[in-house]
């Protein structure tokens, strides 16, 4: 096979999950990620098996929905970002930081727009059942804010596949 013909194929492909995203057709199995909080990009749904590291989407928890929507978020999108912690590990926020397993980030007692944002002190074990999520950037609206979510809230594991 050609060069010319592989990169045709490989371009031919990648239309067609974009168009799939796009319509709606898998949606749980392909998403688009706007926000800043991983790369800009197309994510596909890699499997079930989720852990530290793995990348998840989740429906926007019922306490921060109104404040999404006051920043222009419709409800129905999901949130991506990254599994931080997740049951029996233990989560700290002291001085403004917070300590998971294998990072450390800051905290903000404000968003980009001056409104306040939930901040808690102190350390969290978390339950078997409870996955606490991270964006990849200082600026990510996550679970510092809105704390843990229950692990069957995460719709699958998801991998990066292409950025912008």
């Amino acid at each position: 096979m050609t060069r010319k013909a592989i990169l045709a194929g490989a371009t031919a492909g990648l239309v067609l999950l974009i168009a799939l995203a796009a319509s709606g057709v898998g949606r749980a199995h392909v998403l688009i990620n706007e926000s800043p909080s991983l790369p800009r990009g197309l994510y596909l749904r890699w499997g079930e098996r989720i852990e530290r590291g793995s990348i998840v989407a989740v429906g926007q928890p019922v306490e921060v929905r109104a404040y999404l929507a006051r920043l222009g978020m419709p409800a129905e999108v999901l949130l991506l970002k990254r599994v931080a912690a997740a049951g029996g590990d233990t989560v700290c926020v002291e001085g403004g930081v917070l300590q998971t397993p294998g990072r450390r980030v800051s905290t903000r007692a404000h968003d980009g727009q001056g409104e306040a944002l939930r901040v808690w002190e102190g350390c969290r074990f978390l339950e078997p059942d409870e996955l606490f999520l991270l964006g990849d950037t200082p600026g990510s609206f996550d679970s510092r804010y809105f704390g843990p979510v229950k692990r069957g809230a995460a719709k699958g594991n998801y991998r990066e596949i292409l950025t912008w």
